[in-house]
């Protein structure tokens, strides 16, 4: 059995309260695609709802950042906005993660992909490009 090494991402997302969304089944997709890309996941984080302003969990996730002794070499943040405010609101922090970790990846909903109720995901990494 070989070893492999990893690098280590941590998985943030703002979760949302619907009956048509399972929430542990798109994280668990995540991670399984994170894994298939070399990348394990050390640490979750995540906000609950639309509205909240303080976000908690994004703030527990600098804090870790700013105090662990680890080597992260991806955060990855999954947002359930379809109108984009997520975006705009991670343009703020994302300067401030960048100090810390080598990449950010944001990981959008498409309604337009859409299949029997399914969420399904895009794993874009070029659209901090913009930002960074």
């Amino acid at each position: 059995m070989s070893s492999h090494n990893y690098k280590k991402a941590i998985l943030y997302s703002q979760r949302i309260m619907e009956e048509n969304c399972n929430v542990a089944e798109i994280e668990n997709d995540i991670i399984k695609h994170l894994h298939e890309n070399n990348f394990e996941v050390v640490k979750k984080f995540s906000d609950l709802g639309y509205h909240n302003r303080m976000r908690t969990g994004l703030n527990e996730l600098i804090k870790y950042l700013m105090n662990t002794g680890q080597t992260i070499d991806l955060v990855a943040f999954y947002s359930f906005d379809y109108l984009g405010r997520d975006k705009a609101r991670l343009n703020y922090v994302v300067p401030r993660i960048k100090k810390y970790v080598t990449r950010v990846m944001l990981i959008e909903n498409q309604p337009s992909l859409y299949r029997n109720s399914k969420l399904k995901l895009q794993f874009n990494q070029d659209i901090w490009k913009k930002i960074i």
